[in-house]
């Protein structure tokens, strides 16, 4: 092999070694946009006060909003 030169595995070779298509799709996916975001962030205003869902009381099963 010549200096300077790269050899890259075929396609088919590289889906293989990664565990198939899906897994080697996934890791590509991944590598372009990042891991998965966990959770459902802030989320939308509360239509009563505005404020997110997380600032908001639970009670019995019933978010309540914060009190001002």
């Amino acid at each position: 092999m010549e200096s300077g030169t790269h050899h890259h595995p075929h396609l088919r070779e590289r889906i293989r070694e990664a565990g198939g298509i899906y897994e080697w799709a996934n890791d590509v996916l991944i590598r372009i946009a990042g891991p998965a975001q966990l959770g459902d962030g802030p989320g939308a205003p509360c239509t009563h006060c505005g404020r997110t869902r997380v600032e908001h009381v639970e009670r019995d099963g019933v978010l309540y909003c914060p009190e001002e």
